[in-house]
C-alpha cells in the first residue's frame, strides 16, 4: 500500500462507486471485487481506505438501520475528477488498469475536460506510434524476433483510433453524458 493511503489506486473506483450510488461499506467491497478483479481487492484494505476518505473529509457516514451508508462529498467528487483527469492523461500508454479505471469515471468530468484529458492522451500516442514506426522502419531484424514491438504498435493505433472516435463523440454531444445536479 502507499505509504499515503490518499495515493492508494483503490481510491479512484471507491470515489467512483459511491459517485454512482450511496453504498453500505460491505457493498463498496463488492462491488470492487465484482467489477475490479483485476486490482486485487482486499477486504482489510477497503475498510482502511473508508475510514482514510471519511477522515479527510471525501466520503461521509449516514445512519441506517443497522449499518452506515457511505456517500461522497463535495471535496470527494472533486477528488475524484481530479484522479480521472490524471488517470486519463497520464500513465503508461502499455498499461491498461489506470486508464481504464479512470475511464470508467469519466462522466465525472464536464464533456470539454473530458476531451482535453483524452486529447492529451492521443496526441502522446501519436508521438508514440510514430517513435515505434521508427524503430520498426529502422530495424534490420525479422518481424519474428521483434514481434512484441509489431503488437505494441498496432495496439497503439487501435487505442488511438478508438480515443480520437470517441474524442468526436463527446465534442459532438453523440455520447450521452449524465446531467449535473
Amino acid at each position: 500500500m502507499p505509504s499515503n493511503a490518499l495515493a492508494n489506486p483503490l481510491v479512484l473506483p471507491i470515489l467512483g462507486l459511491l459517485v454512482e450510488q450511496p453504498r453500505h461499506p460491505y457493498a463498496v467491497f463488492s462491488e470492487l471485487r465484482a467489477r475490479y478483479d483485476f486490482l486485487k481487492v482486499r477486504n482489510a484494505t477497503v475498510y482502511t481506505l473508508l475510514n482514510t476518505l471519511t477522515r479527510a473529509g471525501w466520503i461521509i457516514e449516514s445512519p441506517q438501520q443497522d449499518s452506515p451508508v457511505l456517500s461522497t462529498t463535495v471535496a470527494g467528487r472533486e477528488a475524484l475528477a481530479e484522479r480521472v483527469t490524471v488517470g486519463l492523461r497520464g500513465g503508461a500508454l502499455s498499461a491498461d488498469a489506470e486508464f481504464m479505471t479512470a475511464l470508467a469515471y469519466v462522466g465525472i468530468l464536464a464533456p470539454k475536460d473530458a476531451v482535453a484529458a483524452l486529447q492529451d492522451r492521443r496526441d502522446r500516442l501519436r508521438d508514440e506510434l510514430a517513435r515505434i514506426r521508427r524503430v520498426l522502419d529502422d530495424s534490420p531484424a525479422l518481424e519474428l524476433h521483434m514481434i512484441e514491438v509489431h503488437y505494441y504498435h498496432d495496439r497503439l493505433r487501435h487505442d488511438l483510433a478508438w480515443i480520437e472516435r470517441t474524442i468526436t463523440r463527446m465534442g459532438d454531444g453523440s455520447l450521452a453524458w449524465p446531467r449535473r445536479g
